[in-house]
């Protein structure tokens, strides 16, 4: 299965909530490469992160990358500026679908920050148990999969993985 995008086309991409059908955070993002494996979007520097549920946004002072792989059940990618990794980002979620626009999927609450030298984190951990109950069953079973598939990815440096670097600080996020 693959997208129908390409390098240079503008994407939205959309978190919601469930059960709630409520739109959780967005930001659109341009798409850099287009593989069999997935789609890697970039939402640029000075590009604005809605953080819908926060009544926030931001705008960011680095480069987010975030691949979509077809029916897996996360995506992420690195956080980058002036070429130096500053930090991975990966959120476990609901297969990506794509409404024609927009990447479309449900925040299952679970994240996953790994270090530029690769050394990775569970965050969020309670927010999920807590909700975990409202879930459907298979996709509490998938999400704690994802976080497993997510530490091969990173151990194994698949795309967009880049080589380890020095580790940095966490970095603030709303």
């Amino acid at each position: 299965m693959s997208w129908p995008l390409a390098p240079g086309e503008w994407v939205r991409v959309e978190f919601w909530k469930y059960p709630e059908e409520a739109l959780h955070y967005h930001w659109e993002a341009r798409v850099v490469e287009v593989r069999p494996e997935g789609v890697l979007t970039l939402l640029p520097q000075g590009g604005v992160f809605h953080h819908v549920a926060k009544g926030r946004s931001l705008v960011l002072d680095h480069d987010a990358y975030v691949a979509f792989f077809p029916g897996a059940w996360y995506s992420g990618g690195p956080d980058v500026r002036q070429g130096k990794v500053l930090e991975y980002y990966w959120n476990v979620q609901t297969p990506a679908e794509w409404t024609g626009k927009a990447f479309r999927q449900y925040d299952l609450e679970l994240d996953v920050k790994c270090r530029a030298d690769h050394a990775c984190q569970v965050f969020d951990r309670e927010e999920f148990l807590a909700k975990r109950h409202l879930y459907p069953r298979a996709w509490v079973e998938e999400a704690e999969r994802a976080v497993e598939a997510i530490l091969r990815h990173m151990g194994e440096g698949r795309w967009p993985v880049l080589p380890p670097g020095e580790p940095l600080p966490w970095m603030e996020r709303i």
